[in-house]
């Protein structure tokens, strides 16, 4: 199978500068050669597609680097959810998502749903966890009765060594803990257990995605040597930024990466005001119709029972005026968007994510490197996918305007061209039609 993208500018997914009046070969599935374009056709064999890019942007295909697939098919019979959980993989590649970062699923399904994923060039690729560790009663069963599936509860450094010399990480793409401060959230996993765990991964060459709540979880977090901290933290005052600036420096030092999801809790402070949808509306990610759809959802403006809507208001304010800090300090930021509660798909709240980066001050560049290259780099896959370059798997977004000019190219859809997954043209979007 082979493809040729002619005259298109790339922007590879590194935060690098964009290359213009460039033809991309994809043979096998993968970035064969990007070169300068040329009307020699002599090296091109005869008959390869094409696919005109001239006037267009090629970037990486977007990767939802933290959601849940659980809240998208817990609620249907069993024997429902397989089949609905793949058309939530293909909506996501219908607008530009190839790759889903499950960081809590179902694990009675994740591995068949991962392994048929990436074979069928229709659906979004998944990457899954499949296990979550937390404390004793810890974050996020506390008070939850009956089943437990896929949290894994520790309550020392020892209980931690024991469950890890019984099992295998050979089949996890990542490890996620839940490390969270939050007061009444049960017992906190203990940092010595931490430690252990980050060291278990590490060595089975898997990165460790550790959820937190305050500073001191993402302090005691990147000390253990989390690779990236997932969600922003409720500040110890939110007048004062010295606590992220010390964050933000300690985190720079050490390499982690930083996922804030403030999509998430944007939904949560407002999703229940009456001007919120029409909000969404006015920056193109929802339309009039999809308002509808939203407020006839049973869970349309009820509080959600573990975040108040006041904490959340306050987590969403802070994490947007400290982008900037953390970015400025050469922080990797990286997008995901956890849940998508008031929004119209999963994959219009990875894009909400990415608008709300925008927003805080985040460069173009850096938005999109966050949702492509850095994301593929947060679970340990940046050699294999998540940029334009030679020998990468051909995931890829064809757009009609500069996303670096304006990131509102990216977000909405009449600018999309094409969508390629694995070197196949999959979909084609309006601005292609």
């Amino acid at each position: 199978m082979t493809l040729i993208i002619k005259d298109v500018t790339v922007i590879d997914g590194t935060g690098g500068v964009p290359r213009a009046g460039m033809d991309v070969l994809i043979a096998d599935g993968r970035f064969a050669d990007i070169r300068p374009s040329s009307t020699d056709t002599s090296s091109t064999p005869a008959g390869e597609p094409e696919l005109d890019g001239s006037g267009g942007y090629l970037l990486p295909g977007l990767w939802e680097s933290h959601t849940h697939l659980r809240d998208y098919g817990a609620s249907l019979p069993e024997p429902e959810r397989f089949a609905h959980l793949q058309d939530v993989l293909a909506g996501y590649l219908a607008e530009g998502v190839t790759s889903v970062c499950d960081l809590g699923g179902m694990p009675e399904l994740s591995p068949r749903l991962r392994d048929a994923s990436r074979a069928d060039t229709a659906v979004a690729s998944l990457f899954t966890s499949e296990a979550v560790f937390t404390g004793i009663d810890g974050w996020p069963v506390t008070g939850l009765l009956g089943h437990r599936s896929g949290i894994m509860e520790v309550g020392s450094a020892d209980d931690a060594r024991r469950y890890l010399q019984g099992s295998s990480l050979d089949e996890v793409d990542y490890v996620k803990c839940m490390f969270d401060g939050k007061p009444g959230g049960g017992q906190r996993l203990l940092p010595a257990a931490l430690e252990v765990i980050i060291a278990a991964a590490h060595e089975a060459g898997k990165k460790v995605l550790v959820h937190i709540a305050t500073g001191t979880d993402m302090r005691e977090a990147v000390l253990a040597g989390a690779d990236c901290i997932e969600h922003s933290p409720i500040p110890r005052d939110p007048g004062d930024l010295s606590e992220l600036d010390e964050l933000a420096g300690l985190m720079a030092d050490a390499g982690t990466l930083y996922c804030p999801t403030v999509a998430t809790w944007e939904q949560l402070a407002y999703g229940a005001y009456p001007d919120y949808l029409e909000r969404l509306i006015t920056d193109g990610i929802l339309t009039p119709d999809g308002a509808e759809e939203i407020r006839a959802r049973p869970t349309y403006g009820q509080p959600f029972p573990k975040h108040p809507a006041e904490e959340c208001r306050v987590r969403f304010e802070y994490a947007m005026r400290t982008l900037p800090v953390f970015h400025e300090a050469n922080v990797k930021l990286v997008a995901g968007s956890d849940i998508a509660r008031v929004m119209p798909t999963p994959a219009r709240a990875l894009l909400r994510e990415l608008q709300l980066f925008a927003k805080a001050g985040v460069p173009s560049s850096a938005v999109i490197a966050s949702a492509t290259g850095r994301a593929a780099e947060k679970v340990g896959k940046r050699e294999a996918t998540g940029t334009v370059a030679v020998g990468s798997v051909a995931d890829a977004v064809l757009l009609d305007s500069d996303p670096v000019a304006d990131i509102s190219h990216l977000i909405d859809r009449r600018h999309l061209r094409a969508v390629v997954s694995s070197g196949r043209i999959v979909h084609r979007g309006q601005a292609d039609l």
